[in-house]
């Protein structure tokens, strides 16, 4: 069983990676881990909020699947550039994008002991 940290590290490396696919190489990164809950956020500077981002955002608010919950995140980081991110959905609960004074933040949030 892949303990709670080891999900919010593979989601995180997931995320920063896509924003280095993407030429995002400055960028600041808020990790939060506790009993209930991992809360992520990586900002960076963008002029506007590209459509792969938009399209990200679809893909990381697929419904969450608790009951297969091991089985994606053993899956996650398995893959190559230009991937269907859905997976990664299945893995949290809630992702957000804002853009605000030229700058791009990505928000996850992801409940721990949702059954």
């Amino acid at each position: 069983m892949i303990s709670e940290k080891n999900k919010a590290t593979r989601i995180m490396k997931e995320l920063i990676g896509y924003f280095l696919e993407h030429r995002y190489y400055q960028f600041d990164v808020s990790f939060q881990l506790d009993k209930d809950k991992f809360e992520l956020s990586i900002t960076a500077p963008s002029p506007d909020i590209p459509n792969h981002f938009k399209h990200l955002l679809r893909d990381l608010n697929t419904e969450r699947e608790v009951e297969i919950d091991e089985y994606y995140n053993a899956l996650l980081g398995g893959h190559g550039t230009d991937h269907d991110y859905s997976l990664l959905g299945r893995a949290i609960d809630l992702a957000t994008l804002e853009h605000k004074e030229g700058m791009l933040t990505l928000k996850i949030y992801r409940n721990i002991g949702v059954s």
